[in-house]
């Protein structure tokens, strides 16, 4: 038996309470609210003393997405829209962005629900022949 399979269930060595999971998503939420400079949910969590990876942790480990990090994700959405229309930032790097990180699309064909139409060929007379 490895040494990870004998501390299965030893919540003891464990760093992350549900609860401090929780508080640090209220500080990571209120660094993005308090400081507008801060245009990522990563650079949020260095600045509250973590790292990204830590939110896609606390999901998996605790099977749930915390509220403050939902409202974060927004204003990071809503701040990347808002910059990008004002030009303080690079509207190119904010689609982009926003493409790869937020879902957002240029379009969304309604008619067809984004799937390939299969062409038909029209057959005819072509006013361009010459009889």
């Amino acid at each position: 038996m490895s040494v990870s399979e004998k501390m299965m269930g030893n919540d003891n060595a464990e760093k992350w309470s549900f609860e401090k999971a929780e508080a640090f998503c209220e500080k990571v939420l209120y660094i993005l609210s308090s400081q507008t400079n801060i245009r990522t949910l990563g650079g949020a969590c260095i600045e509250a003393g973590g790292y990204e990876e830590l939110i896609c942790y606390f999901e998996k480990k605790f099977k749930t997405v915390f509220q403050p990090i939902k409202k974060a994700k927004e204003i990071v959405k809503s701040r990347l829209v808002e910059q990008g229309l004002d030009g303080e930032v690079n509207p190119t790097m904010a689609i982009f962005i926003l493409k790869n990180n937020h879902n957002m699309k240029d379009r969304t064909d309604v008619t067809t629900n984004d799937k390939d139409i299969e062409s038909t060929p029209i057959f005819g007379n072509n006013p361009l022949d010459s009889e």
